[in-house]
This record gives structure tokens, C-alpha cells and sequence, in this order.
């Protein structure tokens, strides 16, 4: 049962990677003078996310499902400094660490805890549960595939709610899984290629050397990043935020950091730049459209935005 727990809390997260367009045809090639739009900020990106969940539990409910909403991460502050690379904010690390990407493990016992979703699915019998993630998902069936900048392959079901919901949101579903996911590979690209560059890895090596002599002998700042885990003691992360960002700003890592994901985000961005422009464009004009959904599912949401508390 415990698999159930866990699956309705990782089809939440999935759908947001949900994105658009028919493998079949090519997307349109953008004007010569078209300006890359701005992305989406993480407060303008959870909204969209809380949007699409809103749909999704419409949809259900349309398909006899009634589920409860999900609940909703608190904010923990202001929007984290890049940190693809590495974090290079010191000011930043010493005030809150790595923000949101790690929990204190009595967060991550709550958000365990805290699954209504999970717990809907539980009270389900076995063959209504199935119906339940069949009419999430779509069951597999009338599958569009889109192959990644990476050159892996990535497909979903046109049909099912998690579909349903982002075809409502963003106009067409086939166009945004198409254009939302190649956005999402063309970032994991350039940030690979990026980690094996010659400069990147020979200024790294500089930046273990001084981690090392801060207690902490990580040969990266994934590696280190990954020694702490997504659950830890706010001191703990703390300090291994800091040592991170202080080492890349004293080992002159931060600097070349920030060289190689620009260069080689242009480049990949370059090629596939129809996709990236249709991934922007579309997120940014579904942002009104989202937070009315949020807004008419919880008035107070507006207020309390507008009065700028978190």
C-alpha cells in the first residue's frame, strides 16, 4: 500500500514535466528577430503547477474520482541564486542554505505524514484504484513522443486528466509536451556538457581542495550536494552551503561557472530555439489564466500576495 503513498505524491510532481507537440511534424521555425522570452520565476512556476493540480482534481472529480487537494509547500523565503553548477552566493547560503531543495527531517516526516491524496487512494478497492490512475494518466493510450535534446525519448498519453488539465491550461497539449519538454532537456544538455568542459573541471579541482580543508573532501558540488541528501539538520546544510559557495567564490569556480553554462546554454538553445521560445511564450501566457484558477480556489491567496506576506 505503501507504493500507492508514494505514487500519488510522484504523479504530482510529474505532471508539471508535462509539456507538448506532434513528434511528427516540425515545430515552426521562430521569426529571424524573435527576442528569447523571459522565463518563468518559481513563484510564477508554482503557480502554474497549482493551477494544472486544480485541474486535474476537476477532471477527476468528472470521472467520479473525488480527491482532495495536495498540499502546498510553504515558501521558505526569497528566490534561490542560480545554482546549477554550483552556489556562489555566500550572504545567501549562511541565511538559508540550500532553500528548498533540502528539508529538516521533521519537514520531510510531516510532508510524508500529510498525504490526503495517498490516503483517498488507499480507501479505494483495488479495481477502482486502477480506474482512479487510469483516468489520471490515461492509461497508456494515443501516446505522443518527443525525442530530448539528449537524444533519449520521452512520451505521455494524450488522454487522462494530468493531459487533459495542461491542454486547458496552455491551449494544446500536444504543442506544450513537445515544446515544455525539449526546454527542460535543452537546460540538461548545456549542463552536462558544461560539467565535462575542460575549464569547468580544472577549476573544480581547486574548489575540492578548499571543501577538503573545510572538513568536507567532495570531488564536486553535485557530489557534495549529494553527501548531504534532500533531508537534513538545518545546521548541517547550512554549512555545507556555505563551504560550497565560499569555495567557488575563493577558487575562482564561481566565475568559470558562470562562463561555461552561459556558453553552452547558447549553444544548445541555439539549435533547438523554436521549442524554447514556444516552452516561454506559452508558460507566460497561461500565468493569468492560472492564477485566476488559483485565485477563485482560494481568495485569500490574492490578498495574501498582494500584501506580500509568504
Amino acid at each position: 500500500m505503501r507504493r500507492f503513498a508514494a505514487l500519488s505524491l510522484l504523479l504530482i510532481a510529474t505532471l508539471a514535466a508535462c509539456g507538448p507537440a506532434d513528434p511528427g511534424a516540425p515545430a515552426a521555425s521562430p521569426e529571424p528577430d524573435a527576442t528569447l522570452p523571459r522565463e518563468a520565476t518559481t513563484e510564477e512556476l508554482a503557480t502554474l503547477r497549482r493551477a494544472e493540480e486544480i485541474l486535474e482534481r476537476r477532471c477527476m472529480a468528472r470521472a467520479g474520482f473525488d480527491l482532495p487537494a495536495a498540499p502546498q509547500p510553504a515558501s521558505t523565503g526569497p528566490e534561490p541564486p542560480p545554482m546549477a553548477l554550483v552556489l556562489a552566493d555566500v550572504a545567501w547560503a549562511r541565511e538559508h542554505g540550500y532553500g528548498t531543495r533540502v528539508r529538516t527531517p521533521e519537514e520531510t516526516a510531516r510532508l510524508r505524514a500529510d498525504d490526503p491524496v495517498g490516503d483517498r487512494l488507499r480507501a479505494l478497492t483495488p479495481e477502482r484504484r486502477a480506474e482512479a490512475l487510469r483516468a489520471w494518466q490515461g492509461g497508456g493510450v494515443d501516446t505522443v513522443e518527443v525525442t530530448l535534446p539528449g537524444g533519449m525519448t520521452t512520451g505521455r498519453s494524450t488522454r487522462g486528466c494530468t493531459s487533459e488539465a495542461r491542454g486547458e491550461l496552455y491551449g494544446d497539449f500536444r504543442t506544450w509536451f513537445g515544446a515544455d519538454a525539449v526546454d527542460r532537456g535543452v537546460t540538461a544538455l548545456a549542463m552536462s556538457r558544461a560539467q565535462a568542459d575542460p575549464a569547468f573541471t580544472k577549476a573544480v579541482r581547486g574548489w575540492s581542495d578548499c571543501v577538503a580543508g573545510r572538513g568536507l573532501p567532495h570531488e564536486s558540488p553535485q557530489r557534495l550536494r549529494a553527501a548531504l541528501g534532500d533531508s537534513a539538520p538545518k545546521a548541517k546544510e547550512i554549512e555545507y552551503a556555505v563551504a560550497e559557495a565560499a569555495c567557488a567564490v575563493g577558487s575562482g569556480l564561481a566565475e568559470v561557472a558562470t562562463d561555461v553554462e552561459e556558453r553552452h546554454l547558447a549553444q544548445v538553445r541555439e539549435r533547438y530555439l523554436a521549442d524554447v521560445i514556444n516552452a516561454r511564450r506559452m508558460r507566460l501566457a497561461a500565468l493569468p489564466e492560472a492564477d485566476r484558477i488559483v485565485r477563485d480556489e482560494d481568495p485569500s491567496r490574492l490578498n495574501s500576495h498582494k500584501e506580500g506576506t509568504r
